[in-house]
């Protein structure tokens, strides 16, 4: 087998600050991402916090959002910290993950994704009666859960650290009526009144007022957190201020994915199946299949030599299943299944242009892939053209389908990419870039003490 190596980096590692240097001067991208947590420590940075974890994705869906809250959760208890989550329906199984409480606000599916609509009032209460935090992680907000948590954080005194995971007002230009249409004017209760503006708006007019509410929030947290420099820019396209943003990325499961697992019999089998016992290279995509992951550029592919596999699912699961017949579909796949099949793929493919990160191109990448993504978003920050996969001009399906054939037929090309991909993510292990967020935390509550001296 000619192997290269929901879901879903910038930092790179540095020197660590002189031991003696004030720990309300310390930035956390100046450690080292192989620093352990404890050395080096003053009291301060060695106490255990409390974290009230807000979250606008439901920890029982799939995605990038609820992965990467989950993967700071396990994090928590590993270092000893208490926590609470408050999420949208559903929680998940007995109302606690990792040993933490979750609690659940009311919801409506927008394209099946849980979007919470519980008026503020109920949730600030909940929050200022609640034990007092010492942070409040906000994931994603958008909604009123997000804006009621930075609001109570702003009448407890406690700071806020916002984190930008999804390009929603890019989403809102393209797809807003066709999403948010029959919602607003059915289940939606009366307060929702944002996603109505939105539901009525179109193209540039839906992006403007999704982003005037993204800076409204994010202006509102002590500190906020963009996955990669080109999502850091677009917030500040929208208003936020400059100031208030640091670089913060996301994790990757080495242990679960690597190259080592294409050695395995389960996966050599996969391989053989979907290669036609090695006749034709594998192309993978990975993913929730839904409009703004533009899956349905993978057509471009007919015609060229290869199987193509797509990982996932979605609301346009039955129309990309009857605009792709060829490919082999195998659903939504998790742990070691998903593992695995990325390991069984000889090249990865990414579409979406609006991803502000891109998870399943870190996935791919510790699987030793060679990665094709589109010039924006995210995947500029990720994939190093040339040196771990190559990039090509968005909604241009004859430069992907160039760059898929030139992978393809250059097998020592295709395996190198790999070797390179896997060497740039080996330093961003989930432990790492959470250790590097509760320093970020450190840095809000010195940030909240200043402001309010």
């Amino acid at each position: 087998m000619d192997k290269t190596t929901n879901h879903q980096s910038d930092e790179q590692s540095q020197s660590a600050e002189p031991a003696e240097q004030d720990s309300a001067q310390r930035n956390p991208d100046d450690r080292s991402l192989t620093d352990s947590p404890e050395r080096g420590m003053d009291d301060f940075e060695r106490r255990k916090l409390n974290v009230l974890v807000v979250s606008e994705s439901s920890l029982a869906q799939t995605n990038g959002v609820s992965g990467s809250v989950m993967r700071i959760l396990d994090r928590f208890a590993e270092r000893g910290f208490e926590a609470r989550v408050i999420a949208p329906q559903p929680a998940p199984k007995g109302g606690t993950y990792a040993g933490f409480a979750v609690d659940e606000v009311p919801t409506v599916a927008i394209q099946k994704f849980n979007v919470a609509i519980s008026p503020k009032t109920p949730i600030i209460q909940s929050i200022e009666n609640g034990p007092k935090p010492d942070v409040i992680h906000v994931a994603a907000p958008i909604s009123k859960l997000g804006h009621a948590a930075l609001i109570a954080g702003e009448e407890l005194g406690v700071p806020t650290v916002a984190i930008y995971q999804t390009d929603v007002a890019q989403y809102a230009r393209r797809f807003a009526r066709e999403a948010i249409d029959g919602v607003t004017d059915g289940v939606a209760p009366h307060h929702t009144g944002w996603l109505r503006k939105v539901s009525k708006a179109a193209g540039e007019k839906a992006e403007d007022i999704v982003a005037k509410r993204i800076a409204q929030m994010h202006n509102m947290a002590t500190l906020t957190l963009a996955p990669t420099n080109q999502a850091r820019q677009r917030l500040e396209s929208f208003g936020v201020d400059p100031s208030l943003i640091q670089l913060w990325g996301r994790g990757v499961n080495s242990a679960l994915f690597n190259p080592a697992r294409t050695g395995t019999a389960h996966v050599r089998e996969l391989h053989r199946e979907w290669s036609h016992d090695g006749a034709m290279p594998v192309i993978g995509y990975v993913g929730r299949l839904a409009p703004e992951k533009q899956v349905e550029q993978l057509v471009a592919l007919d015609g060229l030599d290869v199987q193509l596999v797509v990982v996932g699912g979605g609301p346009m699961a039955e129309e990309l299943h009857e605009r792709l017949p060829h490919a082999v579909f195998t659903g939504m796949l998790h742990g070691d299944d998903l593992a695995d099949a990325y390991a069984a793929l000889d090249v990865f493919v990414h579409t979406g242009n609006e991803e502000t990160f891109g998870q399943t191109i870190q996935e791919a990448m510790a699987s030793g892939l060679p990665v094709i993504a589109p010039a924006s978003g995210g995947p500029i920050d990720l994939v190093d053209s040339n040196v771990t996969g190559l990039l090509y001009h968005p909604n241009d399906e004859n430069d992907l389908r160039a760059c898929v054939a030139r992978l393809v037929e250059d097998a020592p090309l295709r395996r190198l990419m790999g070797t390179n991909g896997l060497a740039a993510v080996q330093g961003r292990t989930w432990p790492m870039m959470v250790d590097r967020l509760i320093d970020y935390y450190r840095l809000a509550l010195d940030l909240n003490l200043a402001r309010r001296a």
